[in-house]
């Protein structure tokens, strides 16, 4: 039952998610550390599990099964987002579309890309970006065939290795450092006792969901209707702090905006203290510094130049790599046990979703083909090798910060590991074909805000929860992994090909990215930077940083900076979160003080609310504009 309802719903999640974001332009279905479709499939199915259970008991489903549910969910939900399809097909067919003589693309870029690798056919491109047509006619379908095929590899390839990595780090983190978790909670909650636990009946829940609710609602009829008021939620309007600082040095704090996401100040009420203030204390430590390094003439060489304290970018890689090799290293143990597991079973591994000896070998295979593909496509092997390790150590750094800190959302460092390993090498040094596939057809790898690893470890925490044998998430994880890339490739062509990737009635920023990416393809062709010694230096600033904490955090329990803190501070990712994070660490501060945990825990249902009530209702929002063709307002990001 679970397998047949778990791929129909996978099937439902893929289209509805890309036609949502897509067409209507409603609703931000990827990218966020908790997925907001997952989640409110989850909220319909325990619903519907409530009526089960008061007239067809038998036909009920159990805590574990909703839960395996909401797993398969959140990995295929992955696989459509803009860390993967959403943004690769884009890429890789905007160098053939968009060529003309003035670009010379035919003749520079061209020749670097596999044609395994992408459709270049005038004709098929022609549809895709111009719409009005169909992906089911015999040329489009041979057209996308191979090149869907081999990316549909290479990125279940991805995810089947990042499953075999959850195997190795589970118990470490799970069991023995008890990470928080702060993202599964909410879920256990809710499917606690088949959908009848105490969370579905506390008033202060239903209270944080209708606010919530109304708060979205008036801003949603704000947009339908603008003769209404609206209230300054999201970081726009009279909330873009950075529009004032326009004069030097001030305007080198770069983005400064509050917001005031009531689901985002409920994922941080969860977060401890010590976390949640590490976050915003030291985003706004590096606004300062960049701040502090203009003044003194410190920051004005730009990102390529060597005068661009302070290095926040390579800090950032710096950071990332930290947390993955320290992570490796506290975890040896785990890894110690595997290895003999491997050469000699004992069955200590009953309690993983799969066996060491799978997980140490069918890891391994899937890294040699990931290695191999990039071989195939043209780079060189040390590049590939590099360009796996780091993008497989950033993925380890994301599911530790989100296993954490939640994280609204969670980018990588700004230098991706396409980026990073030209820069290790030197572009200079490199062949024409490894920059351009490097900053082409892999570059969608700068934004892993949708990597499944982080949904695959709290998939790990929450079959821990329920007290199931692991065991039962393997396979539908890894179903769902397959199913998901095919359903977001399926999804994205149908669409594009009936409306245009490339005209007003999709969100343009997807035509855009895919422009913008073939002229960095281009430009790099046509400057040819050097190893960049100096920002090498400052990432090994950012690394010695994190594994100091680290250190301080274990021996002296009064260390108030997180390191996990320190690394999202240097993304992106507390640009929306850092004020949401402050007002939650600020009220969930004020509560343990003056009214100790027994008040923080009778308050923590009402911002779990905030935290459902903002995703179900601008989703009902969302069903509306689906229905009426209207295009709605986007509760979240901006």
């Amino acid at each position: 039952m679970v397998w047949g309802l778990g791929t129909a719903l996978v099937c439902l999640n893929g289209f509805f998610g890309a036609y949502i974001f897509v067409v209507v332009q409603a609703l931000l279905w990827t990218q966020t550390s908790l997925l907001r479709g997952p989640l409110v499939g989850l909220f319909f199915i325990v619903l519907i599990n409530l009526l089960l259970l008061r007239f067809a008991r038998r036909k009920a489903l159990t805590q574990t099964e909703m839960l395996v549910l909401y797993s398969m969910l959140c990995v295929s939900t992955c696989a459509g987002g803009v860390g993967f399809v959403q943004m690769l097909i884009s890429q890789i067919t905007a160098p053939f579309y968009y060529a003309s003589p003035s670009n010379g693309w035919q003749t520079k870029v061209w020749p670097h890309i596999p044609p395994w690798l992408s459709p270049r056919q005038p004709g098929v491109l022609k549809g895709f970006y111009q719409g009005n047509s169909s992906l089911y006619t015999a040329d489009n379908l041979t057209a996308w065939a191979v090149p869907v095929a081999a990316w549909t590899g290479f990125i279940f390839a991805i995810f089947w290795v990042l499953l075999c990595i959850v195997t190795i780090v589970r118990r470490r983190w799970v069991e023995e450092e008890r990470l928080t978790f702060p993202l599964a909670y909410l879920p256990i909650e809710m499917t606690q006792v088949g959908g009848t636990a105490p969370f579905w009946k506390s008033r202060a829940m239903w209270a944080g969901f209708l606010i919530a609710g109304l708060l979205e609602s008036v801003n949603y009829l704000s947009y339908l209707f603008p003769s209404l008021p609206s209230l300054p939620i999201k970081p726009v309007g009279p909330n873009q702090l950075d529009l004032l600082l326009t004069s030097r040095p001030w305007n080198a704090a770069g983005m400064l905006r509050l917001a005031f996401y009531p689901f985002a100040i409920g994922i941080g009420y969860v977060l401890s203290l010590e976390v949640s203030f590490s976050c915003w204390f030291l985003y706004l430590c590096v606004k300062i510094a960049n701040v502090v390094c203009s003044a003194a003439g410190l920051s004005e060489g730009g990102v390529g130049g060597a005068n661009r304290a302070p290095y926040i970018r390579e800090q950032s890689v710096g950071a990332f790599l930290g947390l993955a090799l320290f992570s490796l290293w506290m975890a040896r143990g785990a890894l110690a046990i595997a290895w003999k597991e491997m050469l000699r079973p004992t069955g200590r591994d009953r309690g993983e979703i799969m066996s060491f000896r799978l997980a140490l070998v069918g890891g391994g295979a899937g890294t040699i083909f990931l290695v191999g593909f990039l071989a195939a496509s043209g780079l060189s092997l040390p590049l590939a090798l590099t360009f796996v390790f780091v993008y497989l150590c950033f993925a380890l750094a994301l599911a530790r910060i989100v296993s954490e800190v939640g994280a609204g959302w969670a980018f990588a460092p700004n230098w991706t590991p396409a980026n990073f390993t030209i820069d290790a090498f030197g572009a200079d040094r490199l062949s024409a074909t490894d920059v351009t596939l490097l900053t082409g057809s892999f570059s969608w790898t700068y934004d892993m805000r949708d990597n499944p690893l982080p949904q695959m470890v709290q998939a790990a925490k929450l079959g821990d929860a329920s007290r199931a044998s692991l065991r039962v998430f393997l396979w539908p994880l890894v179903w769902a992994s397959l199913l998901g890339i095919f359903c977001a490739f399926w999804a994205h062509l149908h669409i594009f090909y009936h409306y245009g990737i490339a005209t007003a009635k999709v969100r343009p920023w997807l035509s855009t990215m895919g422009l913008g990416q073939a002229n960095v393809s281009a430009n790099s062709l046509a400057t040819r930077t050097p190893r960049d010694a100096v920002g090498f230096l400052a990432a090994g600033v950012g690394l010695v940083i994190v594994i100091a904490c680290s250190q301080l955090r274990l021996r002296y329990p009064w260390w108030p900076f997180h390191p996990l803190g320190y690394a999202l501070a240097t993304t992106n990712s507390l640009d929306y979160m850092w004020c949401p994070f402050f007002v939650a660490w600020l009220l969930k501060s004020l509560t343990v003080r003056y009214g100790g945990i027994k008040m923080y825990r009778a308050t923590l249902p009402f911002f779990l609310g905030l935290t459902l009530g903002d995703y179900v209702v601008p989703t009902l929002w969302g069903f509306w504009g689906m229905l009426s063709g209207q295009q709605q307002y986007m509760a979240f990001p901006h």
